[in-house]
């Protein structure tokens, strides 16, 4: 979805920085393996340089950028919203919250009314050989295995390019969408996972990020305020966000048109053009798919059940 949406916006396939593209998804429980193919499943960035490409892009475009310019707070005028920042005053017609999982935008649109669901995340990225199979094979994988473990979600390994250069990406996710469950240590999951992959823990630098995930009932708009990407809620099964943040940006940027085209900045219907999209159905799957999997995911006879059917699918769709 997300390479399809960037070629929408005329942007070159492939884009001109370094990547990895990934041919053969593997989806791991115990010793049961599927796997899905394509050419590409998916493609890896890294998320810096692809920020960086995208931000130059939309300013040969015509849009300004101001940087190192921290939003601080919002207040609500007649006629917009003043945004006060580390350096001055602006009055805007419209915000679009694409500050993150735990960016003030979120605020504004009454999300203090809904609990958020935050996913946690932890991940490392080090050097590695450019023979190392996953390279060679054009492979990335998510084991399932440590659901076992009360982990809801899975420990992926994925090759990587950083600067032009071989990298792995690897890490744990964890969805938490039920949280009557018990909760999993992460870090001890990451050093057992990382550690099963090749990866000394103690020669690694590990970064957490929060993630707020997409559920139908979250808030996604206020008058004159638009959430996209993780502020409006992430890809529960997986913890993705680049894609469903692409889409998102497509869906605000056709309400923010017809809102100036008839002076109307209620984005009342935000909600029902996110959901009748492309991303709708994408999210609305995904958060189905998760909120059952994950509930039993504990339970090996439930997993095993889930990798039958999962596994019948993969053959289909490779037919």
């Amino acid at each position: 979805m997300g390479l399809d949406i960037l070629k929408e916006l005329g942007m070159p396939a492939p884009l001109p920085i370094p990547q990895v593209s990934v041919e053969d998804v593997r989806l791991v429980y115990a010793q049961r393996v599927i796997h899905v193919r394509g050419r590409p499943e998916f493609v890896v960035f890294h998320r810096q340089e692809l920020d960086a490409y995208l931000a130059n892009e939309a300013r040969q475009r015509g849009l300004t950028i101001l940087e190192n310019e921290t939003a601080k707070s919002f207040e609500r005028q007649p006629d917009g919203i003043k945004v006060t920042t580390t350096k001055g005053e602006y009055l805007a017609q419209v915000i679009v919250g694409a500050d993150g999982s735990k960016g003030i935008t979120r605020r504004l649109v009454g999300s203090h009314t809904n609990p958020s669901r935050v996913a946690r995340l932890l991940e490392v990225i080090h050097p590695a050989p450019g023979t190392a199979p996953q390279f060679t094979e054009r492979y990335a994988t998510f084991d399932f295995s440590k659901a076992r473990q009360n982990l809801q979600g899975y420990a992926w390994d994925f090759p990587a390019q950083v600067k032009g250069k071989p990298h792995f990406n690897r890490g744990i996710y964890d969805a938490r969408l039920w949280a009557h469950r018990p909760r999993a240590s992460l870090p001890t999951l990451l050093d057992k996972a990382i550690s099963e992959m090749g990866t000394d823990p103690q020669q690694v630098q590990i970064e957490g990020h929060p993630i707020h995930c997409f559920t139908p009932d979250n808030h996604f708009s206020t008058p004159r305020v638009v959430l996209v990407g993780d502020a409006a809620g992430a890809d529960p099964l997986f913890g993705e966000g680049i894609a469903p943040a692409l889409a998102y940006g497509q869906v605000a940027a056709r309400a923010i048109h017809r809102a100036f085209a008839k002076d109307d900045f209620s984005f009342q219907d935000y909600w029902q053009r996110i959901f009748f999209s492309r991303l709708g159905g994408y999210l609305l799957f995904r958060w189905w798919v998760s909120w059952w999997a994950y509930q039993l995911s504990a339970q090996a006879w439930y997993m095993h059940l889930f990798w039958t059917i999962a596994g019948g699918l993969a053959v289909l769709k490779k037919r």
